[in-house]
């Protein structure tokens, strides 16, 4: 904790100080196995400012080959090693424990800073009134925008995307009620599917982090949710830009069927814990109506590919159950090599659980 500093900033009305916007920026890049993208993202965070020794970077159950690696070429970083692939909620919320930060920004390793300034831009965002998350825009390997503001899900907004009127929404009302927003203008938006974001100190620290409730999918929308609950506010940075691979760790894992039922069994569970029972099923009966349709008319024009993820998507609507069980794991922490040569410090093992 920060002690007299979170209590001087830990309402959203506060800004973060301006004395080096960046000094005191906690970024935490995860990775399980993928060591390419995972230097390259680091790169581009240094490259845009951010000190190497402000980057942790988590190996979520890496192999002894891909730790060599990190440890030897981003030695200048503070390095996580976890025993197990624990998911992504909580290997994030272990980054940011291992070092304390007025912000944190919680980077996927498939995603690289793309204009200069991205960083900078993001901080300065949480100087905006009641604001305490802020996400870049995204951009796909082509350049293109790839969506990622999205409404909460609730009947009414489960209903305009199920009935496919959405893409037919004058722009003013897609972020909040769909996701085909243009993506084109800074502003407070309801909430992201944010592989990128940056959260306020003092709200990272009200909310605990990323709940930990599924293994993976649906953690962003919720920590906007559970934000805004609270009196903070999303905004959408356009003046900062990453371009994101999208699924490089989980499409080694799980098929397009897999990967959508969990997706959809995360997302469920999240709707289930903010919204009434009623209004809870009714969003999630107009989400399966929807997927319903659509699986009909792939499978009638013949994309397999598409009518499988959305049969894997009603299966996890279906599913009440989200949790994976997720392996007690060591957690080692080593500091920065420049650290290590000033103070002679070795490995840190934490043990089981996560850095305190």
């Amino acid at each position: 904790m920060r002690g007299q500093d979170t209590q001087r900033r830990a309402d959203p009305d506060a800004a973060l100080p301006e004395d080096g916007p960046l000094a005191r920026l906690t970024v935490v890049v995860l990775d399980w196995n993928l060591p390419d993208h995972t230097v390259r993202c680091v790169r581009s965070l240094i490259e845009d400012g951010v000190a190497p020794e402000r980057i942790v970077v988590v190996e979520n159950g890496p192999s002894e080959e891909n730790w060599s690696r990190i440890s030897a070429e981003l030695d200048a970083c503070v390095l996580v090693r976890i025993g197990a692939n624990v998911g992504f909620a909580r290997g994030m919320n272990v980054g940011a424990a291992a070092l304390p930060g007025d912000a944190y920004m919680l980077v996927n390793n498939d995603a690289f800073v793309h204009r200069p300034g991205s960083v900078a831009a993001l901080v300065r965002a949480l100087g905006r009134h009641q604001v305490g998350i802020a996400v870049p825009r995204l951009l796909n390997p082509d350049l293109s925008i790839q969506a990622s503001v999205a409404p909460f899900t609730r009947p009414l907004a489960a209903f305009v995307r199920a009935s496919g009127v959405s893409r037919f929404l004058p722009n003013s009302l897609q972020p909040r009620l769909s996701t085909h927003w243009d993506h084109a203008s800074s502003r407070v938006v309801p909430a992201a599917i944010a592989p990128v974001v940056l959260v306020a100190g003092p709200l990272w620290d009200r909310l605990a982090g990323f709940r930990e409730s599924a293994f993976m999918y649906a953690e962003d929308i919720d920590l906007c949710w559970r934000a805004r609950d609270l009196g903070w506010k999303t905004w959408f940075e356009a003046g900062a830009e990453f371009l994101h691979l999208e699924g490089a760790s989980s499409d080694r894992r799980w098929s397009t069927a897999e990967r959508a039922e969990r997706v959809a069994r995360a997302e469920a569970e999240m709707i289930r814990s903010r919204l009434a029972p009623p209004r809870a099923a009714a969003a999630i009966a107009f989400m399966r109506l929807g997927l319903a349709v659509r699986a009909r008319y792939f499978g009638l024009v013949g994309n397999e590919e598409a009518a499988a993820s959305c049969h894997g998507s009603l299966r996890g609507l279906r599913r009440s159950d989200p949790h994976e069980p997720v392996p007690d794991a060591s957690v080692e922490v080593v500091a920065p090599a420049s650290a290590r040569s000033t103070a002679g410090e070795q490995v840190a093992d934490r043990g089981p659980g996560r850095p305190r």
